[in-house]
């Protein structure tokens, strides 16, 4: 999937409060406990990452998203 098919997430720079925008790729997000199997979820429901850099002051923003 390319860049421009993926949502984008917007948040503000902790450092100057500018929009900071940056591609989130899909998945499964969170969901509930499916057939008892706890273990199953947690490994398809990992919390994943990215970072961009701010375009105002060139703080680097974190990102986290499942």
């Amino acid at each position: 999937m390319s860049q421009s098919n993926q949502p984008r997430v917007t948040v503000g720079c902790p450092a100057c409060a500018t929009p900071v925008s940056a591609p989130v790729p899909g998945g499964p997000g969170l969901r509930g406990v499916e057939h008892g199997r706890e273990s199953e979820w947690e490994e398809s429901h990992r919390l994943n990452g990215l970072e961009t850099t701010c375009r105002n002051c060139g703080h680097q923003v974190e990102l986290y998203y499942y």
